[in-house]
């Protein structure tokens, strides 16, 4: 076994780095301005390979040299500490990056790389904006592709025939501290924001890069407009004016809409409690009348249920005695009553209409009227009961 393990390790190391992607031709895209990683690298990231090169073709194969004037700072190795990872890291592009590379060990051993770096192209536009005096204006500029970044650019100001650059330098000395870019994280954004406008700010401006296109915007200026003042609106009147400042208003003075509201609530308020007042009172009364009937009404119903037939019976009579008989004095049914018209009776000062009399219940077939001597007068009236 050990045997067999020595020549296996003999036989890997003999081997050596085989490349991912052996004979490929992997395109990739980048933008000026960026960075590109070109990915070469052994199968095995621990094996080292004896010799590798990076070539690109420029009318022929040229060796790439990190440490050479040409590539340096821009091309470096990234082996990310493994003996294996033989990838090239190239920064700021340049659209002369563009091309075709290669990764090789040996004549067997290598990758083709088909790099294309897309560069700035402006859009080519005129463009008309308008700006106020005080305020900011934006001045428009962009590359077609976003993400790519010009290796230089500025911004011309044409006062009559004379051209000055105002960014990045200004030589103007008019806009320092008032310019800036206005990219928003975007490389291809090469847009000019002035602040803080003048009168002399006026005309043509051109955003140039290294090509030939340039992009031209016309700046037109004019007064700041005004805005109508709602601080001080007039009341106006027959006698006289009246200015009400409703941003500093007087704390003593009270909107007349405000006053008609809270008068219109006290009388409203008046109203409901005289409505109550008058309803407790009504309540209150009907509430008394009734107990007056009840009351009443159980005092006929007791002296009805305690009347005796041996208690004084009230009859209203004429002052002269009548006899009355309605049956025959043999009806065993009828009663006879003797009734006192004397008019000096106790009762009777009270009320001279009103006689009192004493009613006898006689059970027996013979008649019962015999009168009781209550005054000098009698008088006999008959009472049939059922």
């Amino acid at each position: 076994m050990l045997v067999c393990f020595y020549v296996l390790l003999l036989l890997h190391i003999t081997e050596g780095c085989r490349l991912e992607g052996n004979r490929e031709i992997k395109p990739i895209t980048a933008y000026t301005g960026g960075s590109v990683l070109l990915p070469c690298s052994c199968t095995d990231l621990h094996t080292k390979p004896d010799t590798f090169t990076w070539r690109k073709y420029t009318n022929d194969w040229v060796e790439i040299s990190p440490e050479s004037e040409q590539y340096k700072d821009r091309f470096q190795l990234v082996n990310d500490h493994s003996s294996g990872n033989l990838s090239l890291l190239i920064s700021h592009l340049t659209e002369e990056d563009g091309g075709h590379y290669k990764c090789s060990l040996k004549e067997s051993e290598y990758r083709d790389f088909r790099l294309t770096v897309k560069g700035c192209t402006l859009n080519q536009q005129t463009v008309t904006v308008t700006g106020y005096v005080g305020q900011s204006v934006l001045l428009p500029c962009s590359c077609s592709e976003l993400q790519a970044k010009p290796h230089t650019f500025r911004w011309i100001f044409f006062k009559g025939s004379d051209p000055k650059e105002i960014f990045p330098k200004d030589q103007t000395n008019h806009y320092t501290d008032r310019v800036q870019l206005f990219n928003d994280h975007l490389p291809g954004n090469l847009s000019l924001l002035i602040s803080h406008l003048t009168v002399e700010d006026g005309g043509w401006y051109r955003c140039k890069t290294s090509n030939t296109i340039d992009a031209n915007v016309q700046l037109i200026i004019k007064d700041a407009p005004t805005r109508p003042s709602t601080s001080t609106p007039m009341i106006q009147t027959n006698s006289k004016q009246v200015v009400r400042d409703k941003t500093n208003p007087d704390p003593t003075e009270k909107d007349p809409i405000d006053i008609g509201i809270i008068i219109s609530s006290g009388v409203v308020g008046v109203l409901l409690l005289l409505l109550l007042f008058g309803g407790v009172m009504y309540w209150k009364r009907r509430g008394q009348r009734g107990g007056q009937t009840e009351i009443g009404d159980g005092q006929t119903g007791q002296r009805t249920q305690q009347q005796d037939f041996t208690e004084p019976l009230n009859i209203t009579v004429t002052s002269e005695p009548t006899y009355e008989a309605v049956h025959t004095q043999n009806d065993p049914e009828v009663l006879y009553a003797a009734i006192n018209t004397q008019t000096k009776h106790k009762k009777a000062e009270e009320k001279d209409d009103v006689m009192y009399s004493t009613v006898v219940h006689s059970n027996t077939v013979s008649a019962a009227h015999t009168p009781v001597a209550s005054g000098d007068t009698t008088v006999y009236a008959s009472i049939k009961t059922n």
